[in-house]
């Protein structure tokens, strides 16, 4: 963690990127009209039973996080976890914003599978203060400029155990390693412990792998029509860190040719992680939406 509070100005730049207002609405109505079209594709090939490639897949995609719900916590005075923030309500910290998600998956055999994803969620904030916050031995009164970035970087691992299988169905249990880094950085102006035009710059990270166990279950609707569903959670206390999360995630992919798909998904994403230790004391507790839609490559 670096501090610093003192007379000189501070020109913090907080990342961007963000998507506004309309491409919101633009994103949501291409999720409408891929699943409005899908029952129309099923029934053009309703009956097909050519065999497709499936051994390895690669996809990725863009997707739309909204209501996201932050609440940051900071070191106390003494030790361990002391102030809990809002990171939109005091903080002025975005609830939506655009990620990118990237995927793999590589079949063994028709019961054993590997996958790996990484995702990232960024977010940003500006405000005047409305209230008087304290960080540690920080106190930043009201009426001073403070511009924020949270940004969540998860890495999964994951192995599938498939247990049921057919031409239909696949049934699944799924332990993993999720690995959740956290970055958050606040840059604030104005009056702070005591001091007229003063700054101050605060920065926190947190990294904390967690072991977790998941299902699976995905549906044929046809040869070219899959439904997706998943969900996973894990929970770890070793020492002074501890974490949890669940996810849970539902979509539909359309085989558009033998190699490629395209597909629209829902994600329900909560993490809450922390480290209490006397030299740390830092908490994120995070909860969004997320519409995936993605291109994915089939081989073999």
């Amino acid at each position: 963690m670096d501090k610093s509070c003192d007379s000189k100005t501070v020109s913090p730049t907080v990342p961007h990127g963000h998507l506004v207002a309309p491409n919101r609405a633009v994103l949501v109505s291409l999720f409408a009209v891929f699943i409005a079209i899908l029952p129309g594709l099923a029934l053009a090939e309703e009956g097909e039973q050519e065999q497709l490639p499936g051994k390895l897949m690669i996809r990725g995609g863009w997707a739309y996080v909204w209501d996201a719900n932050t609440t940051v916590a900071f070191p106390g005075s003494v030790s361990g976890v002391g102030t809990s923030i809002d990171f939109a309500q005091t903080l002025g910290g975005d609830t939506s914003t655009d990620a990118l998600r990237i995927e793999a998956l590589y079949r063994f055999n028709e019961r054993h599978s590997l996958g790996f994803s990484w995702y990232r969620i960024g977010l940003a904030g500006q405000k005047s203060l409305n209230e008087q916050i304290q960080i540690e031995d920080q106190k930043i009164e009201v009426g001073a400029s403070v511009s924020t970035s949270l940004n969540l970087n998860l890495y999964r691992l994951l192995y599938n155990y498939s247990f049921y299988r057919n031409e239909k169905v696949e049934l699944a249990v799924s332990p993993g390693l999720y690995m959740s880094n956290i970055k958050f950085m606040l840059a604030a102006q104005g009056t702070i412990n005591n001091v007229v035009a003063s700054s101050s710059i605060i920065e926190e990270q947190l990294t904390l792998p967690l072991p977790s166990i998941g299902g699976v279950v995905n549906y044929n609707i046809t040869p070219r029509l899959q439904s997706q569903i998943r969900g996973d959670f894990f929970y770890l206390k070793v020492g002074d860190f501890s974490g949890s999360m669940f996810e849970f995630y539902a979509g539909l992919e359309y085989r558009l040719f033998k190699n490629f798909a395209l597909g629209a998904a829902y994600d329900r994403l909560v993490v809450d992680v922390q480290n209490q230790s006397s030299s740390g004391g830092f908490a994120v507790n995070l909860g969004y939406n997320l519409v995936y839609l993605y291109g994915s490559i089939y081989l073999f």
